[in-house]
């Protein structure tokens, strides 16, 4: 993957999570989704899948 697709994922890891929280906790503050859904997107964005070198 390259690094846009890291961005990438991320960002819908961020949206999902934020929309996941808006949908199972509606009574407690968003900002608590959007500091752990930073946090996911963060994670994937430093730790995601690195293209594997080939040997010959």
């Amino acid at each position: 993957m390259t690094m846009g697709n890291w961005l990438f994922w991320s960002v819908l890891v961020w949206i999902g999570i934020n929309f996941i929280w808006l949908g199972f906790f509606p009574n407690l503050p968003a900002w608590i989704g959007a500091i752990i859904a930073t946090a996911a997107a963060f994670v994937t964005f430093r730790f995601g899948p690195r293209p594997k070198d080939e040997e010959e």
